[in-house]
């Protein structure tokens, strides 16, 4: 893809946002993130914003998406990453936007969780064609001793994901 100066780019697997400052050999950028810190990026390693809303900063919503949603004790907690129950405006975001927006707001939660201590939470991502939910058992991965499988059907269907962890690998 082919950047123009002054145009506003996401980073590719980062979080962040930059401008373009300088169009350099070899699709290269030179791009000034939000903290004012010029970066090299190649230009697979970028993404253009379309979107002034999300090119500043998305709000997410303060619904109970990121709330524990706990009704007994017993009740594991809940994410929904609907795109519609973390933000308010998306309608202009693409698709990998919006997937991206998703991504960084479970990583929100699973830190909370995992700061907390808890050995269970449940991530609601929909049946859909199944592309957040593989993207979102890509992203818990990363996190040592966490495993994952699906949701108790009865309750979810087949558009959550059960994630437990265990403490003893960390």
């Amino acid at each position: 893809m082919v950047f123009l100066l002054n145009e506003k780019v996401r980073f590719l697997h980062e979080s962040g946002y930059g401008v373009i400052k300088s169009v350099l050999a070899g699709n290269r950028y030179l791009v000034e993130n939000e903290s004012g810190i010029e970066l090299v990026v190649y230009s697979h390693a970028l993404v253009k914003i379309y979107s002034e809303e999300y090119a500043t900063e998305i709000v997410f919503k303060d619904s109970a998406a990121l709330k524990q949603k706990t009704k007994e004790p017993k009740e594991d907690p809940e994410i929904d990453l609907h795109i519609e129950e973390l933000i308010d405006h998306f309608s202009r975001l693409s698709n990998y936007e919006i997937l991206q927006c998703q991504i960084r707001y479970l990583d929100t939660f699973v830190q909370r969780m995992l700061s907390r201590n808890c050995r269970r939470f449940v991530v609601i991502h929909g049946v859909g064609e199944g592309v957040l939910k593989s993207e979102v058992r890509v992203a818990l991965k990363k996190y040592i001793g966490v495993s994952t499988r699906d949701a108790n059907a009865q309750k979810y269907g087949k558009g959550a994901t059960l994630v437990e962890v265990n403490y003893n690998l960390r």
